[in-house]
């Protein structure tokens, strides 16, 4: 497809020039998004825009989730995300695991947003937080995701003279099984302990995921920051990378760099994020709410709504 030129100004070239290389307001970037000026868009992407899907985000001081943990007598409450102690006790992060998934997974339409930028060639990658991997669901590729802290698309036998691999379905019925396998998915072939590809606290990140972050972010031309508070590092760096004049959009309930809730408050998990360049523009409200609205505004309603998903019970 063709890439926009770029102007004489380090800006872009589009019908309406206003917004890029000077204040961008709402209206002008619904018409930029609606005439098709960008082409190589950014997701950056948290846990706000899975809540819908059933999935509470767990900095939720009413999901009383480490009121549910204390039986478990952790060291420390934030443990049950932690690699050491996952590796020393796996049952209270599966027992945790149970209240948070849904037994129906189903992507939202923040998620159906995405493919349908990816089908209209727009959409250059999506960067989530999340673990839950409703980007798959919704149609999106490995390629098309970057996941930053893995997810429980694939889960392994943890056993280094085994290791084998076994797909979301798997890992779902075993979570989901704790009469079976005493709460803890079990290895089919060694009877190991079988965790998610996920990144826990206290391990390294993927290196797909900073293999990618130059080239990704040298072509983008639009960046869109979408239920993620902005407030984990090295995720939220990532708002800094986009080139001079290229417009951010931030969507999400609170302000960047804000995090409420019990984890938040325990972890101080806070950032100076700016989000105050001419070329930012932040809309304030629920993900889907906005994403409906913005696809309304840009004639894409009906083409929303056609995006298919699937489902996993």
């Amino acid at each position: 497809y063709q890439r926009r030129v770029r102007g004489g100004m380090g800006g872009y070239l589009s019908k309406s020039n206003a917004g890029i290389g000077g204040t961008l307001t709402k209206e002008i970037f619904i018409e930029n998004f609606k005439n098709g000026v960008y082409k190589d868009i950014i997701i950056m992407c948290g846990a706000g825009i899975s809540t819908a899907a059933g999935i509470p985000d767990f900095r939720s001081p009413s999901a009383g989730l480490y009121f549910k943990l204390q039986k478990f007598n952790l060291p420390y409450p934030e443990a049950v995300f932690d690699g050491d102690y996952f590796r020393q006790n796996p049952l209270p992060f599966y027992s945790l695991c149970r209240e948070l998934y849904p037994e129906k997974l189903t992507p939202t339409t923040t998620h159906k947003f995405f493919t349908l930028l990816r089908d209209k060639r727009m959409l250059r990658r999506v960067y989530t937080q999340n673990i839950d991997a409703l980007e798959f669901l919704a149609g999106l590729t490995k390629d098309e995701v970057i996941e930053a802290h893995g997810s429980f698309q694939k889960s392994y036998c943890t056993s280094r003279s085994c290791g084998k691999e076994y797909d979301l379905k798997w890992l779902k019925t075993e979570i989901f099984s704790p009469e079976k396998n005493d709460g803890v998915p079990k290895c089919d072939v060694c009877q190991s302990v079988v965790r998610p590809d996920i990144v826990l606290f206290g391990e390294q990140l993927p290196k797909r995921f900073h293999n990618s972050l130059s080239e990704d972010f040298s072509a983008c031309d639009l960046l869109i920051v979408v239920g993620t508070s902005l407030a984990v590092s090295p995720f939220n760096s990532l708002v800094g990378r986009t080139k001079s004049g290229v417009p951010r959009v931030y969507i999400n309930k609170t302000a960047p760099g804000k995090v409420g809730g019990v984890v938040g408050w325990m972890l101080a998990l806070s950032a100076n994020v700016d989000f105050s360049r001419d070329e930012d523009l932040f809309l304030q409200g629920y993900c889907d709410d906005i994403v409906i609205d913005l696809c309304s505004k840009s004639d894409w309603t009906a083409d929303l709504d056609g995006i298919e998903v699937q489902s996993m019970e």
